[in-house]
């Protein structure tokens, strides 16, 4: 990751914080105090391992935008990793990472990932794990008569 990618997602990082307390949302990032991460180009990635909500969604966003770029140029993708930080957020509760993991299961229903059969598992996977009613409609998008 470049020095100006790391301050881009450091100014980000800020003000997700900043808006997140200005608006009484429900996750609190940890305090600089309480982080043991350097002040590095991976410090986002080390606060997302440590729990931080925040950082958790810009790594998974940072992902999803990454591979949807990929998408955009007439390849496929590699979702795995927005899909897992997606579902952890959604299992945590928070509202955006529900947003993000949409894109991702969206992106597998119109057949954007590297493994077909893969995605196929996956939207089957969190149809039966997490409440998410638009996922039969995205499993017979990619695979018709299957989402049973």
């Amino acid at each position: 990751m470049t020095v100006s990618k790391h301050k881009s997602l450091f100014k980000k990082f800020l003000t997700l914080t900043a808006c997140s307390v200005l608006l009484g949302h429900g996750s609190v990032a940890i305090s600089n105090d309480e982080s043991k991460c350097p002040k590095d180009e991976n410090w986002v990635q080390c606060r997302a391992q440590e729990g931080d909500v925040l950082a958790i969604y810009m790594v998974a966003r940072e992902s999803y935008d990454r591979e949807y770029e990929k998408v955009k140029e007439g390849g496929l993708g590699d979702f795995s990793e927005a899909l897992v930080f997606g579902r952890e957020l959604v299992d945590r509760g928070e509202r955006n990472g529900k947003r993000l993991l949409k894109m991702v299961h969206l992106q597998l229903s119109w057949g954007n990932h590297v493994n077909r059969d893969q995605a196929l598992a996956w939207l089957k996977e969190d149809n039966q794990q997490r409440e998410l009613d638009y996922l039969p409609v995205l499993i017979n998008r990619l695979a018709p008569g299957s989402a049973n």
